[in-house]
């Protein structure tokens, strides 16, 4: 009967897991097929209105032309509300200038469209010569950031309706300066009101000790109109991030800002809302975010592995953020609808003559802790590790430091021997706790026989049951929650290495045996749709020998249940965890299968002893095992019910006449 239950069980809950899976791709899917079929809806309304003349365009078309002749940059004065949308940028009627600037790390290009950076491609090398971080596995080109977007990175956008959104950038920029020499690049921009915009932008890192994935940028408002500029807001673009294919649920695609005091990051899911669960925290997504947040010590745009992060010295006083379509940009249909923000800073009112300097950092580039941490403004929090932070960066600075060494015997395996190298230390580290779990499930199990008899003795008196196996506890020296402890250390490792592990960059295209990046679950092929992950099945398989090989702590048929369902909960827990992940509780499981196949073989007489008079130490003759005591307390119980039965009492033997 238990084992057909066990059955039963088994089938209910994988067929649940399944439909979890399987509920879940659909939702993907139809979210998917929604935003494929979204612009050809949008032209069809276009193509629809367009005859009519009652499109948007037309209409600003319309009441440009009713207006007085001006120049497509005369925005920075304007002060009469217009209709616009958000992040829309004016067209040029210029050619676009392009400027590129290099250093060890990067490869920037800048526009004259806006006078900014339309893409950053990080064209770093490792010490074997190839690419760090390359667009594809096995590709020769760089990763491309804000690849597709509508704005190019740090772009001004004013807010010309006083709504709290930018509304368009200035796009005729002419070049004043440039230098590969020093890295630099100065663009300038007048108007035709008299407002001067002047940009500076340097590389870092050539020939210094600088970090050469900063960018350091400085913006000036010069006022020669010969009259007063009132006071304005603009926004900085940050970037344009897109999703990654390991980063399922989006967790890792967010516009991030620090206040001094806390960060915040704004996930996709805002956007798209949510049905909750049977109707519970349902939310309607929303279009943008704009939100009032003074000081803005820095904001910062992201996806699992790259970043940029924009630290003004002049702090913001809001932000803005909303999904970016980038289109025919990204190759994969999946990952076209990303994210961009900006930081809004309050143009003060100028006089005739007077100026505004604005100085800002950009960092762009992966996400490295270390370099984020040596920003000095707590940019390091863009790696979002959670809750186990501090155990997560500990995990980082030592598998960069075994990698640093490992990486000259095995340059394409690296990052895979480190984890187990990492595992072993750590299981090294818990081997006294582990021993103590194991030794007490041991003696627990034990125990059993003794515990079956007082549940049943005493099983209409609970209160009594308990306090006669606490007793029983007491006597054999046995502690129920000495078997915690190594679980209660091994959950907080386990869940920094998930945070450490799905957004650390250094393991972006790491390969290992047959995985060929252990950021993402190990798929070698479907079935019926269905992913297979091996390292996923061999952590399923481990944990179910480690699991036989270990005594069961209970005699409650429900619990034992639940410890044999383990190994197949764990599986489909872990099942598209990142095969870093897996492959490090794999280890884990091996290991442990190692250190109870000792321990089961070590003899009773092994064990902590007592001598027969209870003192303890090497006083007695002869010493008394843990197993003998247990067998003691047996033959005591089972005296002491055949006294109160009068069974098995043993008879008197008739003497003869």
């Amino acid at each position: 009967m238990d084992k057909k239950n066990v059955f039963l069980g088994l089938l209910f809950l994988g067929g649940a897991f399944f439909m979890i899976y399987w509920q879940g791709r659909q939702t993907q899917e139809r979210a998917l097929q929604e935003q494929l079929n979204q612009p050809a809806v949008q032209a069809q309304q276009t193509a629809e209105t367009a005859d009519t003349g009652d499109t948007p365009a037309a209409k600003t078309a319309q009441a440009d032309s009713s207006a007085a002749p001006q120049s497509d940059r005369d925005f920075f004065l304007q002060s009469e509300e217009k209709p616009a949308a958000a992040l829309q940028a004016t067209q040029s009627d210029k050619p676009e200038e392009l400027i590129t600037l290099e250093n060890d790390a990067l490869r920037v290009t800048f526009t004259s469209w806006g006078g900014a950076i339309k893409h950053v491609e990080f064209v770093a090398h490792d010490h074997t010569g190839k690419l760090k971080y390359p667009a594809t596995i096995g590709s020769e080109e760089p990763y491309v950031f804000n690849a597709g977007s509508v704005l190019p990175a740090l772009a001004i956008s004013f807010d010309k309706d006083g709504d709290g959104s930018p509304d368009e950038f200035a796009p005729n920029y002419k070049v004043t300066y440039h230098s590969d020499e020093d890295d630099r690049v100065n663009f300038e921009l007048v108007t035709d009101y008299g407002l001067r915009v002047k940009r500076g932008y340097q590389l870092q890192g050539s020939g210094t000790d600088k970090d050469p994935y900063v960018i350091q940028h400085t913006i000036a408002f010069i006022n020669e109109s010969g009259a007063g500029f009132n006071e304005r807001d603009i926004f900085v673009n940050v970037g344009t991030a897109p999703p990654t294919e390991g980063d399922v649920w989006h967790e890792y695609l967010n516009f991030g800002y620090y206040n001094g005091d806390d960060a915040e990051f704004i996930k996709m899911k805002t956007f798209k809302g949510s049905k909750g669960f049977l109707g519970m925290g349902q939310k309607t997504g929303v279009s943008v975010v704009e939100e009032p947040v003074n000081p803005v010590v820095w904001g910062a745009i992201k996806n699992q592995f790259f970043t940029g992060v924009l630290t003004p010295k002049e702090p913001g006083i809001g932000i803005y953020a909303q999904p970016a379509a980038l289109g025919t940009a990204i190759d994969d249909p999946d990952l076209e609808e990303g994210m961009t923000g900006a930081i809004r800073f309050q143009l003060d009112a100028l006089p005739d003559g007077g100026q505004q300097l604005f100085h800002m950092q950009y960092y762009v580039g992966p996400k490295e802790y270390t370099r984020l941490a040596d920003l000095g403004d707590r940019q390091d929090l863009v790696m979002q590790f959670g809750f186990f932070g501090a155990i997560s960066k500990i995990l980082l600075y030592v598998m960069i430091g075994i990698h640093g060494v490992i990486a000259h015997v095995a340059p394409t395996w690296g990052w895979g021997f480190t984890i187990i190298i990492v595992t072993i230390i750590i299981k090294s580290l818990l081997y006294p706790l582990t021993q103590v779990q194991v030794r007490s499930a041991k003696r627990m199990a034990k125990l059993q026989p003794l515990m079956a008899e007082l549940k049943e003795k005493y099983k209409d008196n609970p209160q009594e049951q308990q306090r006669k196996t606490l007793e029983l506890f007491k006597e054999h020296r046995v502690n129920p929650a000495a078997g915690c402890l190594p679980l209660l250390v091994q959950i907080p490792i386990f869940f920094s290495f998930y945070f450490m592990l799905r957004t650390a960059s250094e393991l972006r295209f790491a390969p290992f045996l047959w995985i060929q990046d252990l950021s993402l679950p190990d798929t070698v092929g479907t079935i019926a749709g269905f992913p297979i992950h091996p390292m996923a099945l061999l952590m399923g398989i481990s944990m179910f020998f480690q699991m036989q090989m270990t005594p069961t702590p209970t005699t409650d048929n429900m619990q034992r249940t639940l410890f044999k369902f383990m190994p197949l909960v764990f599986l489909f827990f872990c099942y598209n965890f990142p095969s870093g992940l897996v492959l490090y509780w794999t280890c884990q499981n091996l290991f442990t299968i190692c250190q109870q196949w000792i321990t089961n073989r070590r003899k009773d007489d092994e064990e902590d002893t007592v001598t027969v008079d209870g003192k303890g130490g090497p006083s007695g003759p002869k010493k008394s095992t843990f197993a003998d005591r247990v067998k003691d307390a047996r033959e005591q119980q089972r005296a002491a019910k055949r006294s109160l039965t009068g069974k098995g009492l043993p008879q008197q033997k008739k003497k003869k006449r």
